[in-house]
């Protein structure tokens, strides 16, 4: 990222969650939920994730119908 953390995910927000510790997973994880916990508390907001396509994989083949389907 290159704010080194996580903005605020509305728009005109302007605010920024650093993340304090670049290769700390505890550290990123403390960012998020300040995002999170900013988000609710002033503008009421509640991110709804988004459905997860499957992840491409080359090996994979679709599987054959059964026999007797259109």
């Amino acid at each position: 990222m290159r704010t080194g953390g996580f903005p605020c995910r509305l728009i005109g927000c302007v605010r920024a969650f650093p993340v304090l510790d670049q290769k700390s997973m505890p550290a990123l994880l403390a960012a998020s939920a300040l995002r999170t916990e900013h988000e609710l508390a002033v503008h009421d907001y509640h991110h709804v994730k988004l459905a997860d396509d499957r992840p491409f994989t080359p090996f994979q083949r679709p599987r054959p119908k059964p026999a007797g389907t259109a």
